[in-house]
């Protein structure tokens, strides 16, 4: 594959020679962090400068303008540097650190004709500082105390509970409150495959290879994303590869949450729905529903989010962890609150405390809407149909309508390095229309749609032989047919019309979603293919449980992995494929004691005493 990748990206030059390119500066540069910081007196400083030419003819410097004006490429008029201004800049009189660093860049400027002014100091660091944070051991806040002691609560109960299950043995009836925090019983639940369980819930083995998959796929792109945020060795090949319309798989991410949030809210609907054939359901039954969501999300969540803000920082170090781990560690104590409300993608949405924590927002915003709906209409099957087929079609026409109003696009049309380096900061398109929970409206809409078919169906018997010709062949095409839509945005985001934009914005959610919705509707009722065999294999049953733990801490071992490097690096394809499996393999790892001491237990623990 990789092979594949390089040869596209060889014909994705856009039109600049080795010789040109060549004379261009290097856009990222660090010098020995730890050496420098290793010395009395000192200094290293990371930051951005503005380039500009100190003759008003400077052939190289229109170059890099003309090249910087291709959305494709970085903007090569700003350079990123980090430099032991102590060692480079050592006789400089100036003392204020600021100027210090910017004169020192200027020395390097003037070697070829080009001026340096400041753009953004990320911070400088004494050899003081740096001895001081290594050898002093600073008194813990408040926060960090508050998270000590809730995992040390956790682990107690944990203690507690599986003493009591091991001492009074499998013969005598327990508590089932204590029960729920033994290890051992949850993990006989964790790998169990329930192969001889319900037959109705039997046909959703499926899902948690899906599940596994889909967070493969999560993991990988945005093990691009982070090695995109860091300093590249060689930002050539990534402003090439952008171009590769296998790229299109990753950059095109919006159409992978889609697919999660069809599936989530189809097993909602569905869960209530069977839920109706021996309970009345009314919407009075909407809290206790909210509640055990926040029992099932809440506990993970909040705890990975918490450790984020307190000692997420302390993990390693580097010339470039303040700038990304630590700022991002800031933003996860300034908005804790708003995380722990689920609302942190519509307060302060440009600002990111575990990019994939917004997914969790609009999960629990759409959940919340699900519920209402299917709480609503179970007593109203007969019109639950053209109901949800009339918000699918209403949130297509309103995601349209505000894409055109503000000029939102899809993620295919600013997934360009600059904006994923700076985690597309600035851009209201990912923050108000990627990461709201209207854009993901038609795949709320079609999975409940799609969970009221199924059990429809199945209420009438519907048996394997009565699934139409047609439709089992546009279920056996419907996985290339995904690829294939996706890989389209290559070419249509050339079509940039404010209205073609617009219209490819509930385009794009509206195939996908309807797709999503065939694949899994063909595997519930006995459909059969190579994708079902594979996601239906029991080893995924484990795996596709911890799915929320991977969520969660994929993006902290990511970044441990990768923040931490003490010079630039450099990106290929397999370069991301091996960030990407030390990734999964840390996270998976860490996974297992998470699911089992956090989520399981208080999952079982609240469920039991709210039924």
């Amino acid at each position: 594959m990789s092979v594949l990748v390089l040869l596209l990206v060889s014909t994705a030059a856009h039109g600049l020679s080795d010789e040109e390119y060549s004379r261009f500066p290097r856009l990222f540069h660090l010098d020995d962090y730890d050496t420098c910081l290793s010395q009395p007196g000192g200094l290293y400083c990371v930051g951005s400068f503005h380039i500009t030419p100190v003759t008003p003819e400077h052939p190289t410097y229109e170059l890099m303008k003309e090249y910087s004006e291709h959305p494709s490429n970085f903007n090569r008029t700003v350079l990123y540097r980090g430099y032991c201004v102590s060692s480079r800049c050592g006789t400089a009189s100036e003392t204020n650190t600021s100027l210090r660093f910017e004169q020192c860049a200027n020395r390097w400027g003037e070697k070829y004709a080009f001026r340096l002014s400041l753009q953004k100091l990320q911070y400088c660091r004494s050899f003081a500082q740096e001895f001081a944070r290594k050898n002093t051991q600073e008194p813990m806040d408040e926060p960090q105390k508050i998270f000590l002691s809730v995992v040390c609560a956790l682990l107690f109960f944990n203690f507690i509970g599986t003493a009591y299950d091991l001492l009074l043995g499998d013969e005598r009836k327990k508590s089932k409150h204590l029960v729920s925090w033994s290890l051992r019983s949850n993990w006989n639940r964790l790998i169990a495959t329930y192969e001889d369980g319900d037959p109705r819930l039997s046909a959703l083995n499926p899902v948690q290879g899906v599940r596994v998959f889909l967070m493969s796929l999560t993991i990988l792109t945005h093990s691009g994303v982070i090695r995109g945020s860091f300093y590249v060795f060689n930002p050539r090949f990534i402003e090439e590869i952008v171009k590769s319309p296998l790229l299109m798989l990753f950059f095109n991410g919006t159409t992978l949450i889609q697919f999660f949030l069809v599936m989530s809210n189809f097993l909602l609907a569905y869960n209530l729905l069977l839920a109706s054939k021996t309970h009345e359901l009314k919407l009075k039954h909407l809290p206790l529903c909210i509640l055990k969501r926040i029992a099932r999300i809440a506990p993970v969540y909040l705890l990975v989010v918490g450790y984020s803000a307190t000692w997420w920082p302390y993990a390693r170090s580097g010339p470039l962890w303040p700038t990304l781990v630590e700022a991002e560690s800031a933003v996860c104590r300034k908005k804790f609150w708003f995380q722990a409300f689920f609302i942190n993608n519509l307060v302060q949405a440009e600002e990111h405390c575990l990019v994939q924590t917004w997914f969790l927002a609009v999960d629990m915003q759409l959940y919340i809407l699900g519920s209402a709906l299917t709480l609503y209409l179970a007593s109203r099957r007969d019109i639950a149909l053209k109901v949800l087929g009339a918000l699918f079609v209403s949130s297509l026409l309103l995601n349209a309508g505000l894409a055109y109003a503000f000029d939102w696009q899809a993620l295919v049309y600013f997934a360009t390095p600059e904006n994923i380096r700076n985690m597309y900061l600035n851009v209201p398109s990912f923050s108000r229309l990627y990461t709201s929970p209207w854009g993901s409206l038609p795949a709320c809409f079609i999975g409940l749609f799609l969970a009221h078919v199924h059990f429809e169906l199945q209420e009438k018997g519907l048996k394997k032989r009565d699934i139409s010709f047609v439709v089992n062949i546009l279920y056996q095409l419907a996985p290339l047919v995904l690829v294939f839509w996706v890989l389209s945005g290559t070419w249509l985001r050339e079509f940039s019309t404010r209205g073609f934009v617009a219209f490819y914005v509930a385009l794009e959610r509206m195939v996908f979603s309807c797709f999503c919705a065939l694949i899994l509707f063909g595997m519930f009722n006995g459909g059969s293919n190579i994708l079902k065999e594979f996601s239906a294999w029991r080893g995924w049953h484990a795996m596709g449980r911890m799915s929320l733990s991977v969520l969660m801490l994929h993006w902290c071992v990511n970044t441990i992995i990768a923040h931490s490097r003490l010079q630039p690096s450099t990106t290929t394809v397999l370069d991301v494929f091996a960030d990407f499996a030390a990734t999964g393999f840390y996270t998976y790892l860490l996974a297992i004691p998470l699911t089992l001491l956090v989520e399981m237990p208080i999952q079982r623990f609240i469920s039991g005493l709210i039924l």
